[in-house]
């Protein structure tokens, strides 16, 4: 992709980025990735090359896409080049230091806002915590979806918070967050209670790396990996904590590895949860789990 004027027809640049992509990436995802490359660098819609009214590229515009390219062949993620991502009608800023929010993410979302919405006992004064915030997406989006509600966030990296804590600003939303670790999180000091407590935590097993795209491979282990003789430990720490601080009727919320739909079902049923629920993605992967606290769950708590 060598410019040979000043300027470039916004197509034909679109076109030769495409076709560089194209082998590393399907058809479709390269022709997205052009397109938002020709949208960050330059400030042409996708509307408008598709009908022809796009201003001409600068030979400086196209040089940064050219370069962008390198780094997309090199693996690097398209969010990392921009620097942001659209996530539940909020606007993130990512980077290395951060979890890239993901569709099925999205889904998780929507499905702690309809049942928060359908539970008029939670109409006032929700109390919502978003365990292993990264970038904050979720706890940024249910904020500003639900601008009454208190809502925090916790993770165990600085400089991941750092990040968060710029999209809530960037966002108009009020979180609290604040630096801990799943792993060390027991029942506080103070009565506290949840309405509902949501996690993406890490859950692909380090035997899974091998078979990850590459791109994939540029985001923080950290928030990623978990180790292949224990894949439930963060649900494991989560789900107890649940146990010791969501307010009766309380949801708990995963995202899960579509490989332990079923384990994970299971080790909270075990721990006393109601009724605990797996839902399939839009893709029909198992992907998502609700459990919810009841007295039960109260029960074999007091027994502990």
């Amino acid at each position: 992709m060598k410019p040979s004027t000043s300027h470039l027809n916004a197509q034909a640049l679109l076109k030769a980025a495409k076709q560089q992509l194209v082998g590393l990436y399907d058809v479709q995802e390269a022709q997205a990735m052009a397109f938002l490359l020709l949208e960050h660098f330059c400030q042409i819609s996708k509307i408008a090359i598709l009908q022809g009214t796009a201003k001409e590229v600068l030979h400086s515009q196209a040089k940064k896409i050219e370069a962008a390219v390198e780094q997309l062949l090199q693996g690097t993620p398209i969010q990392h080049i921009t620097g942001k991502v659209e996530f539940c009608n909020c606007r993130l800023q990512v980077n290395s230091d951060v979890l890239i929010p993901r569709g099925e993410t999205e889904e998780l979302v929507a499905w702690v806002l309809d049942d928060l919405a359908a539970n008029s006992q939670l109409i006032q004064n929700r109390r919502i915590i978003d365990i292993g915030t990264g970038s904050g997406c979720i706890a940024i989006a249910l904020a500003k979806a639900l601008p009454a509600a208190q809502v925090e966030a916790v993770d165990v990296s600085r400089k991941a918070l750092h990040v968060a804590q710029q999209n809530a600003v960037l966002n108009h939303v009020n979180v609290n967050f604040w630096q801990g670790d799943v792993l060390q999180m027991g029942a506080p000091s103070t009565p506290l209670y949840w309405d509902a407590i949501v996690s993406n935590p890490p859950y692909v097993c380090d035997s899974e790396k091998c078979t990850l795209p590459r791109n994939v491979l540029h985001e923080p282990a950290l928030a990623l990996f978990v180790p292949d003789n224990n894949p439930l430990l963060f649900y494991e720490h989560i789900a107890q904590y649940a146990l010791q601080t969501l307010s009766p009727q309380g949801n708990l919320y995963f995202e899960i590895n579509e490989r332990w739909g079923n384990k994970t079902v299971q080790l909270l049923q075990a721990k006393g949860f109601g009724t605990v629920v797996l839902r399939q993605d839009l893709n029909g992967k198992d992907r998502m789990v609700r459990a919810q606290k009841n007295l039960s769950s109260i029960r074999q708590l007091s027994e502990l």
